[in-house]
């Protein structure tokens, strides 16, 4: 599960839906690809020192996680929270 975050695949939903412009709005937006359970026990699997936020240093052992790293990290602050790394498993776009 941990490998799956590609972002690639965020990319190429978000220019699909910007090219299908008013028929994208009325598409409702796909379901989650992991259950919150899921995402739950693989973030505190990662935050090894239970502070609520994995850095650069703990992803380093999750390849999928590492690679994207900076891509799922969308306020810069080196850290992915969990909302960060729920949304980047998921495929969906931070409000």
């Amino acid at each position: 599960m941990l490998l799956a975050l590609s972002v690639q695949a965020q990319d190429a939903d978000s220019s699909a839906a910007a090219a299908s412009g008013a028929a994208a709005a009325q598409v409702p937006a796909p379901a989650p690809r992991y259950a919150a359970s899921e995402l739950e026990r693989a973030f505190g699997f990662m935050d090894g020192n239970r502070d609520g936020k994995v850095s650069r240093q703990e992803a380093s052992g999750f390849r999928g996680v590492a690679k994207n790293f900076d891509r799922a990290d969308t306020n810069q602050d080196g850290f992915l929270s969990r909302e960060e790394f729920d949304t980047a498993m998921n495929y969906v776009k931070p409000k």
